[in-house]
């Protein structure tokens, strides 16, 4: 049976296709196959292009991965305020560690402005802690299974897979039976 090579392109087309979708449920494949496909994808690109297409192809990629997060975290019953503060903390990250490497340049040419600086760096680090722990947190609410029963986001995602399972093991059955 083929199964898995459609519905892994099934789930890679509804990434496409459901790009501006935050409404509903996505399974773990939903999430899970697009991630690793678009990370062959921008990896190859960067390979051949020396990052540049790589770099445009991440930008196409922001909007349908926010919306797919939002999906899967509603298969386990959270808000895209979750999505948010996760997408957020990217930017926290990559600025507390602009703002780290200039207060070790900054420390390191002996600048007047030092006190003013550590006190950025202390943010920085602090900003790139919490982001980092936001960060963990919404990767194993990803990996998690979700939801098996409907929720305040629909019936989709997940108690769509139990249901399909659940179809597949009465299927064998009956014809085991005959």
């Amino acid at each position: 049976m083929n199964s898995l090579p459609i519905q892994i392109m099934q789930s890679y087309m509804a990434f496409w296709t459901r790009f501006l979708d935050v409404k509903g449920r996505a399974s773990r494949s939903d999430f899970w196959h697009p991630f690793w496909i678009n990370f062959l994808i921008t990896s190859l690109l960067g390979i051949f292009s020396v990052g540049t297409l790589s770099s445009v192809f991440a930008l196409f990629l922001i909007i349908p991965t926010f919306t797919v997060k939002v999906r899967r975290l509603h298969d386990s019953n959270r808000t895209m305020l979750l999505a948010i503060i996760s997408h957020i903390s990217g930017f926290i990250t990559a600025f507390g560690t602009i703002v780290f490497v200039l207060g070790i340049i900054a420390v390191a040419t002996q600048t007047e402005t030092i006190g003013v600086l550590k006190a950025l760096v202390l943010a920085g680090v602090f900003g790139t802690l919490f982001a980092g722990l936001v960060t963990l947190y919404t990767w194993i609410v990803l990996i998690m299974r979700g939801n098996k029963k409907p929720n305040r986001y629909g019936a989709g995602g997940s108690c769509q897979v139990e249901a399909a399972q659940n179809v597949v093991s009465t299927e064998v059955e009956h014809s085991s039976n005959s």
